[in-house]
């Protein structure tokens, strides 16, 4: 079970509160909300974020006018069709403008807005229009200035890949009314780069997240061929990456290796797609499935999901798991929270900065690590607590 140190909140202290008082102040009694953020492209941990932020907003207000600004806006109000006040737009839009200058309370809505591994920051550092790293912070200047209260909320900032980012990020931050992050890396990168304000160490939002009910995970899991049956579940995510001397073709090797080892210990194999982007190939891990399938061959103890649920339900798909192998932040988080045994396979600095909040060192692996490794050894501790089938024992 996930623990995380009690002092770290789940949010920040007073804040909800601390707005319905300006907004009385102001005599606004149906407030108008936007989130802005990376939601609706099928990634799991923006769509988790959302969910809880969609929560906490519309519980202290239950009639807000809540305006999403993201990359899907189709997906978002398909998701959400019980929220007769949600709307959504593209953030290149008219209607992201309007809610920019329209708003009384403007979010920045989490996720790791400013990393080296972000599609378009540091990639295309010329590009204004980057929803993660440069734009994010314009619009929230822009809301501010339109008399908005404006909040970067649970944001992480392991690292900037470029110096318009550093000088956006420095600007928009000291401006903003309030600033929370979700972990302690980001915090310190953020007083290096001279933030100097108040600045809230918050958990993830992704930490307040329910899941949907077992039965509704065993449906989806049974459709793809990967209902409860004699082996044991073991989950693997994984995802391709841009990093200096990694092959992604040797990666998917890889783990075409794990899951042939894990199959030959008597396992079953299910590879969950955490992020199934529309276009950006680097951010499908549905393909990377597909390749892992295709190499593997034909076997009836590898299953691939290949659909996108809702956060609560991939939640509750990895609590059906008996072991998870995981790469990306939010699929550990949510199988964490979900009670199964996870060895977190490391590509970028937010997945070992929750390890190490959550006590989780131990079943820690630094992706450059993991594709040197001769074995799997290092997962026998966990596959040890399995029950294997008789034939493989």
């Amino acid at each position: 079970m996930l623990e995380l140190p009690p002092d770290i909140p789940a949010d920040v202290p007073g804040l909800w509160e601390g707005y319905a008082r300006w907004l009385d102040s102001k005599g606004v009694s149906r407030p108008r909300v936007t989130i802005h953020g990376g939601y609706g492209k099928n990634n799991l941990g923006d769509d988790a974020i959302l969910d809880v932020l969609l929560t906490r907003t519309l519980g202290r207000f239950p009639d807000a006018d809540v305006t999403v600004v993201c990359h899907g806006p189709e997906n978002v109000k398909a998701r959400y069709p019980d929220l007769p006040n949600l709307s959504a737009c593209h953030f290149k839009s008219l209607d992201a403008l309007r809610a920019v200058v329209g708003s009384h309370l403007y979010f920045i809505g989490g996720g790791g807005i400013v990393n080296r591994i972000n599609v378009y920051s540091g990639r295309q550092r010329l590009r204004l229009l980057d929803m993660k790293g440069k734009y994010l912070f314009v619009a929230a200047l822009g809301a501010k200035l339109a008399g908005a209260r404006t909040h970067f909320y649970a944001i992480g900032a392991t690292s900037f890949p470029d110096a318009g980012v550093k000088l956006l990020a420095k600007w928009g931050l000291r401006h903003a009314d309030v600033v929370s992050v979700r972990d302690r890396r980001s915090l310190d990168n953020l007083r290096a780069l001279g933030v100097c304000r108040d600045i809230v160490l918050v958990r993830d939002p992704a930490v307040s997240l329910a899941p949907a009910p077992r039965e509704e995970a065993e449906s989806l899991l049974s459709r793809w061929n990967a209902g409860p049956g004699d082996r044991p579940r073991v989950c693997l995510g994984f995802r391709y990456v841009r990093e200096p001397g990694l092959s992604n073709d040797a990666k998917v090797d890889k783990v075409v290796g794990l899951a042939r080892h894990l199959m030959d210990t008597g396992l079953r194999v299910v590879f969950l797609a955490a992020s199934q982007h529309p276009s950006e190939h680097f951010e499908d891990d549905l393909h990377f499935g597909r390749a892992v399938r295709d190499r593997l061959g034909e076997t009836d103890h590898f299953a691939l999901i290949e659909e996108y649920g809702h956060p609560r339900l991939t939640m509750a798909v990895l609590g059906c798991m008996d072991l998870c192998v995981l790469e990306r932040l939010h699929a550990v988080i949510l199988a964490s929270l979900a009670g199964v045994p996870v060895y977190a396979i490391s590509y970028d600095h937010k997945v070992t900065e929750f390890a190490k909040l959550a006590g989780q060192e131990r079943h820690l692996m630094e992706l450059h690590e993991f594709m040197q490794q001769r074995s799997f050894a290092w997962l026998d501790p966990l596959l040890d607590g399995l029950h294997l089938p008789p034939e493989a024992t």
